[in-house]
């Protein structure tokens, strides 16, 4: 009897021997769950929400599917489902004038056979004050008040009442604060700041103002006044500029002063001095800011006619940008339409 044969084709031989390989590096995949997470701080260990964070590979970048995050209202990031490896995350901070920071990372696990398991990891961040910047320009300021207890307890529960997210709660107990000590400053910034996260510009302004009175070294609240009275309408505008200049002085290179002062400028229709602000915007932030890009865009597009330079920023600000692929889209035709219009004139 002849010995049987089994024949092999190319095919299924190189099924025989990618098939291994695919299933080690699936497992492998699989099983490499490590989570990265921390929590980003300021010097007085103050939890910074929606801070942009990213995560880099071994060559410095963005890792694709998932690598950019922003910190939640506790000042948390979190990236997970990651492969063993060196990593650096990458944490900024131009929203709070705070420097940016990084940090290196290895992910090393291993499981009961020797191959990738599941780790944790914890980063924390502590940022410090950009020089020139809103904090740098607070810190350097000594201010001090001698507040009655009642009042500091009402403060304590306001601020307990606000992280709890009860905000009527909140606000009433702000205002039994200010009403046993009106000239409570950290009150007042903390009931205007309140105002105008919920859009109420005017009252916001009023307490703004206050503030800027009982502390007249704080470039903050000259800042949150500027920026109330300019949302409050195109008619407040020539007072935030006068109150976004005396916070330039005191902080000459705040990225968020120096974008508010331009789009100020573009409402009164001076476009000349709105593109020196915007630029000086642009210089001061280490990253690219998406509404500097934005506001450089239509500034060029709209209103100077430079549609080259409009159609450039409107790159930067794409790049910079989590749009939807819709609005990604709209971007680029728009970015095409700009390109056009520079041919042509």
């Amino acid at each position: 009897m002849k010995p049987t044969r089994y024949f092999c084709s190319p095919i299924s031989l190189a099924r025989i021997v990618v098939l291994p390989v695919v299933i080690f590096l699936l497992s492998s995949a699989a099983y490499s769950q490590t989570t990265i997470t921390g929590t980003v701080y300021d010097k007085q260990r103050n939890a910074l929400p929606d801070i942009d964070v990213e995560l880099l590979d071994n060559f410095n970048r963005l890792i694709l599917n998932g690598g950019r995050t922003r910190t939640d209202g506790t000042g948390r990031y979190q990236f997970t489902g990651l492969a063993d490896g060196n990593y650096t995350i990458r944490v900024y901070a131009f929203r709070y004038d705070l420097e940016d920071q990084e940090q290196r990372i290895e992910v090393f696990t291993s499981n009961a056979r020797g191959g990738p398991g599941v780790g944790f990891e914890t980063r924390d961040f502590y940022l410090s004050p950009k020089k020139g910047g809103l904090r740098d320009a607070e810190l350097s300021v000594i201010f001090a008040q001698d507040v009655p207890k009642d009042a500091e307890r009402a403060f304590a529960a306001a601020e307990d009442h606000f992280r709890k997210e009860d905000a009527s709660a909140g606000f009433r107990e702000l205002q039994n604060a200010i009403g046993i000590f009106p000239n409570y400053f950290k009150a007042l910034m903390r009931f205007g700041s309140e105002l105008y996260a919920r859009k109420q510009y005017m009252e916001a302004a009023a307490a703004f103002i206050k503030a800027a009175e009982v502390n007249q070294k704080s470039a903050t609240a000259m800042f949150l006044l500027g920026s109330s009275l300019h949302y409050a309408g195109p008619e407040y505008n020539k007072a935030a500029k006068s109150a976004l200049d005396q916070s330039l002085k005191m902080a000459p290179n705040a990225v968020q002063v120096l974008l508010m002062m331009g789009k100020v400028q573009i409402t009164l229709g001076d476009y000349q001095q709105a593109e020196v602000f915007l630029l000086r915007a642009k210089k001061a932030s280490t990253v690219k800011v998406p509404e500097i890009h934005k506001e450089l865009s239509q500034l060029y597009g709209n209103h100077l006619k430079r549609y080259k330079e409009a159609a450039d920023e409107l790159e930067n600000y794409l790049k910079a940008s989590k749009l939807s692929q819709e609005d990604e889209r709209k971007t680029k035709a728009i970015i095409a339409n700009l390109r056009l219009k520079a041919q042509q004139s």
